[in-house]
């Protein structure tokens, strides 16, 4: 809940309705919070990692130091290991992943039996022996996959942090979540944060300025122009996946933890991490429309000794389009370095260059109540040579260190710099109006130097006791914020074209000449801070009961200077909002969950000089969400099924305006149910599935006539999609896989008066993959056909602008693993 204005911030200012409602839950585990903390460790949770510290030695000394420093013995013929040689491991792994490397070029393999028992043997298959030659041995805990290997084809995870902030299984997180793994983009061949996103129920893409940023629809609510890198939000930034371990999408207001945001939810990449396990790949694409991209990986110890280890990822994208006059290409570079202090201690710092050249693109107008009937390849540029030109250069380092097996402290800082230099040309309003000129439009040209840079800067402390019975994960932390955007604009118009003429005239090289030359007749600043304090508490009962409280207090500041509403463009202004969120899962068996929440949140995510001469009220938006999860096969199948109901104020582009950036609040209302299911049915076969039925209105519109009841914009009632993979593990198949997937979505609008609309559609998508090792190498080669069926549907704007989706394209790749 939210106070506006200059306010005295005092303890008075957190007594209200929404602060009681995010206390209430944490009074419950604070009663006795004076209690020492447990002398006793948990026992750590499925998926969670811890360090281990083994010298390279002979593999039976190798084993033994494991099961001293996990509790695990093995089962195994003494004759197997006898000569053996273990590379050692050291670093933060899970059990199953410590395992791995220390069997690294042994020959022998391992397997988990009936009663967690663990048997080693030769990879070639290990002669049957007797009982008399096996030692008895019992395992103690359960392990899991290592789910950041990079040879894991796993399409789950069991884990995330991205809802708590604390390592926190999903079975036991009230909250919809879901996770892209690195499986999945690389058997789909995503390097754009939409290619992921297809794979996650209820969301859409947004065609956002000319394509220049990613920014999606989530629950019927279209985010702003920011996304996420490991948790810390990021203004502006397009992501290349080429270090990306994972995507994770958390549904819903998430405001206690991440502040001022959008309701619908975020998107968040999770990037890789050195490995003190040598790993080295390089990987050529290439595809229709003179697609070319290559990515290169290496990671492993600078020094094993001092506990270094380094990471590099690399891309290079050059490719054209089936768009006219446009063309992009991409030169991004990330190296890590991860140093392990001590076994409790570590410090991690990366980079990440990122310099991009491409096409403004403006897409195609609505005519009528439909998309404008000419072909998806005809743009209005009319020449090739024009580029916008973005550099992001981007610091991350971030301190983890453990006191004990209670508390855990990490702290980080973020930087982001972001250049730009616009050079863009883009229609009015097309006529509509039946006679000569029918179908014509303005030409205009947006030309501007634009600067952003944000900072963040966290400390997070995670306190694990238990009182009276009850176990409690306890979180305190802290967060600053800031955000400032600066450009000017030299805008005006160039001509007069018609959308329908097929040769559409160029923009001579005089014009272009005096364009660039042109004076700024705009400019314009923005500016956003925010600080905060947040409290949350995860309490466990009898293993079966989670229950989660917490609350965020935010003091945002906002100013901008906006020139083309001078004088009273010049704003600024002060808010202290709180935001409680309040959760409860029960688990009456280990594989089913139900949950419920309640949150609030504010925003949008980002101010990028929308709406009016004034800075407008933070929205606030209240939801309530409760579902299912199952998880089957030993967690190797996830399904979650989820119930919303979301209100929030979002802007929209005004239709009445020719000012591209003169936006106008809307107040929508979404409800309604999505599925999700992602992971294997059986050996070899994965699957993932999402479906989604999205109750968006319009419930509160300042536009005359307003429009309430219509549709919210951009989200259809219905959309799901359907993906299986087969990998083929024996046979004269072995090496070979299959894959093929179909994603559907039904009527969408472009605008608040739902006054055109895209028809609904279904695309089919098919790969095939073969994999084999040569002297050591392992080689995959693979084929990627999308749109199989030339389905043709836009990614929607305004009735000015919406982007055509590729026709039929094909992706080839070979890529090399050591």
């Amino acid at each position: 809940m939210r106070k506006n204005g200059t306010i005295a911030r005092t303890p008075e200012t957190l007594a209200n309705r929404s602060t009681a409602i995010g206390i209430l839950p944490l009074c419950l585990g604070w009663l006795a919070i004076a209690t020492p903390l447990s002398a006793q460790a948990e026992t750590p949770a499925i998926g969670s990692t811890r360090s281990f510290n083994i010298d390279p030695q002979p593999l039976y000394s190798a084993l033994s130091a494991l099961a001293e420093q996990s509790g695990v013995q093995f089962v195994y013929n003494s004759a197997l290991v006898k000569g053996v040689s273990s590379p050692g491991v050291s670093g933060r792994y899970s059990l199953e992943g410590a395992l791995k490397r220390l069997l690294v070029g042994s020959g022998v393999s391992y397997y988990f039996g009936a009663g967690n028992t663990v048997t080693l043997e030769k990879t070639t298959g290990l002669e049957p022996q007797s009982a008399a030659t096996m030692q008895a041995v019992t395992v103690i805990g359960k392990t899991d996959l290592d789910p950041d290997d990079p040879y894991n084809l796993s399409y789950t995870r069991t884990n995330t942090a991205l809802a708590t902030k604390t390592d926190t299984p999903l079975m036991e997180t009230p909250a919809s979540i879901q996770v892209v793994n690195k499986a999945v983009l690389h058997d789909q061949q995503s390097y754009r944060l939409q290619d992921a996103i297809k794979n996650v129920s209820g969301v859409q893409s947004y065609h956002s300025y000319g394509g220049e940023h990613e920014q999606f629809v989530m629950r019927g609510f279209l985010q702003s122009t920011v996304n996420y890198r490991n948790g810390i939000r990021i203004p502006f930034t397009k992501f290349d996946l080429a270090n990306v371990e994972r995507v994770e999408v958390i549904k819903g207001a998430s405001a206690m933890m991440y502040g001022f945001g959008d309701p619908g939810g975020l998107i968040s990449t999770v990037t890789k991490q050195p490995s003190s396990t040598p790993y080295y790949s390089v990987e050529q694409r290439f595809g229709s429309y003179d697609f070319y991209r290559t990515e290169a990986s290496a990671t492993g110890p600078v020094s094993k000794e001092a506990g270094l280890n380094y990471r590099l990822d690399m891309s290079y994208l050059d490719t054209g389009s089936f768009r006219d006059n446009m063309s992009n290409d991409r030169i991004f570079f990330a190296p890590t370095l991860s140093w392990e202090a001590t076994p409790d201690t570590q410090f991690t710092l990366s980079y990440e260059y990122f310099d991009e050249n491409n096409a403004y693109d403006y897409g195609i107008p609505a005519i009528g109540n439909q998309l404008a009937r000419i072909p998806i390849s005809r743009t209005f540029v009319g020449r090739s040579d024009l580029r916008n030109s973005t550099t992001n250069n981007l610091v991350d380092f971030r301190i983890d260190h453990r006191l004990n097996d209670q508390v855990k402290l990490n702290a980080g800082v973020v930087s982001s710099q972001y250049q730009k230099d616009w050079q863009g040309f883009y229609t009015g309003r097309v006529n509509e109006t039946p006679g000569s000129s029918f179908g014509n439009a303005t030409r205009n040209y947006w030309f501007s130097p634009e600067n952003a840079e944000s900072l963040t800067a966290w400390v997070n402390g995670t306190f694990d006791f238990e009182t009276y019975g009850v176990r409690h994960k306890l979180l305190l932390g802290g967060e600053y914020y800031n955000s400032q955007l600066k450009y000017q604009v030299a805008s005006g118009s160039v001509d007069t074209i018609n959308i329908f003429n097929p040769n559409i005239p160029a923009v001579s090289d005089a014009q272009l000449s005096q364009i660039r030359n042109a004076p700024f007749n705009n400019v314009i600043a923005t500016e956003n801070t925010s600080k905060a304090i947040y409290v949350q508490d995860q309490m466990t009962l009898w293993d079966k009961l989670h229950i989660m409280g917490g609350f965020r207090y935010d003091w945002v500041d906002r100013t901008q200077d906006l020139s083309w509403w001078a004088p009273a463009g010049k704003d600024a202004r002060n808010d202290d909002v709180v935001s409680p969120r309040v959760g409860i899962v029960y688990q009456p068996v280990k594989w089913l969950s139900l949950f419920g929440s309640f949150t609030e949140s504010f925003g949008p995510a980002n101010d990028y000089d929308t709406g009016g001469a004034k800075l407008y009220d933070l929205f606030n938006a209240v939801q309530f969400e409760g579902g299912i999860k199952t998880q089957f096969f030993d967690g190797k199948l996830n399904a979650s099924v989820a119930y919303f109901d979301l209100e929030r104020t979002q802007f929209f582009q005004d239709p009445s305006s020719n000012l591209i950036n003169m936006q106008v609040p809307v107040k929508g209302g979404s409800k309604g149910v999505e599925l999700d299911v992602q992971g294997q049915i059986y050996e070899g076969l994965s699957v993932i599935g999402t479906y989604a039925y999205t109750d968006a209105k319009i419930i509160d519109d300042i536009t005359a006539p307003a429009n309430v009841g219509n549709r919210m914009p951009f989200a259809p009632s219905h959309q799901g999609s359907a993906w299986l993979k087969y990998d083929f593990n024996q046979g004269f198949l072995q090496g070979f896989s299959l894959g093929a997937g179909v994603y559907a979505s039904g009527r969408r609008y472009g605008d608040a008066a739902n006054s055109y609309y895209d028809s609904a559609y279904a695309r089919l998508d098919l790969m095939a993959a073969y994999k084999r090792k040569l002297a050591g190498v392992n080689l995959t080669t693979q084929v990627n056909v999308n749109n199989v069926n030339d389905a043709e549907y836009f990614i929607l704007r305004s009735r000015r602008s919406n982007l055509p989706t590729e026709p039929l394209t094909v992706m080839g790749s070979i890529k090399l693993e050591y």
